[in-house]
């Protein structure tokens, strides 16, 4: 008897598709008797974790009023710098109201003395002229 190569390969698809359905009606029964492998799936939707207890009333209540003297200091802090500012302020309004009347002055004198070099200078104009003459 002679076996060819399509009769071996025939022989090995028959064994092949003889064993792929002994494995899927084994599947089957294990998953009727339920004693198929545990599947987990991941992440776990119902894992149950470590909380941290919730903050008491008198916790919140300490934390508030530290934050409260906190807050109240900062805000004196906060008005004894701008009443400093505004003493600064003033301080130099009053200097720059000095420095401009000081300023206004010697602008008029400086107009004065213009004008007296101008009478001067028109007084020797006529003493040129007189002499010249």
């Amino acid at each position: 008897m002679n076996i060819t190569a399509v009769e071996i390969a025939a022989w090995l698809g028959c064994l092949f598709f003889l064993v792929a359905g002994w494995n899927q009606v084994e599947s089957f029964f294990d998953r009727r008797g339920n004693r198929g492998a545990i599947r987990e799936i991941q992440p776990q939707p119902l894992a149950i974790s470590k909380v941290e207890p919730p903050v008491t009333e008198t916790i919140c209540r300490r934390r508030y009023e530290e934050v409260s003297q906190e807050l109240n200091r900062l805000q004196s802090e906060l008005n004894n710098l701008r009443q400093e500012r505004r003493e600064e302020v003033g301080e130099l309004q009053e200097k720059i109201n000095k420095v401009d009347r000081e300023v206004g002055e010697l602008r008029s004198s400086m107009e004065l003395n213009h004008q007296q070099l101008m009478r001067m200078d028109a007084k020797l104009d006529r003493v040129i002229e007189r002499g010249t003459v």
